[in-house]
């Protein structure tokens, strides 16, 4: 939907080829990541950008991080501040302590980083899923 509003302005990349395709994401995690990038990064800059999501495994924890460019000239924006506040506490509620959400400006762009254990779809399952 943002990409046809925004057209050429917004790039997404998706760097997810090392996530295993059986592994568990909550749901409704990245979403409102997404919606965030957009909003806060993409949308106040004249020449739009690129919002990029990564994830991987080590030491069976998935490790997904989004990042996007912040506006040179930030300007204040509107927002609830829930996003971030909803997703730590979900994260929390569903891994305790195994897992983590760090969030912050680095130079020039905004990162999100979640990490949480791997957890995979039964093979039988992940197969109904496909068909």
């Amino acid at each position: 939907m943002e990409q046809l509003r925004l057209g050429a302005r917004l790039q997404v990349v998706w760097k997810t080829d090392a996530l295993p395709a059986n592994a568990l994401v909550p749901g409704l995690m990245i979403q409102p990541l997404l919606e965030n990038a957009i909003y806060h990064g993409i949308e106040p800059r004249a020449e739009g950008g690129t919002v990029t999501i990564s994830g991987e495994v080590s030491a069976d924890l998935v490790t997904i991080v989004v990042r996007n460019p912040l506006d040179p000239a930030p300007r204040p924006r509107e927002g609830n501040r829930l996003a971030l506040a909803n997703i730590r506490e979900r994260l929390s509620l569903l891994y305790g302590e195994r897992a983590l959400m760090k969030s912050g400006r680095f130079d020039a762009e905004y990162i999100v980083t979640l990490r949480f254990p791997l957890i995979e779809r039964p093979a039988r399952l992940a197969a109904a899923a496909s068909a």
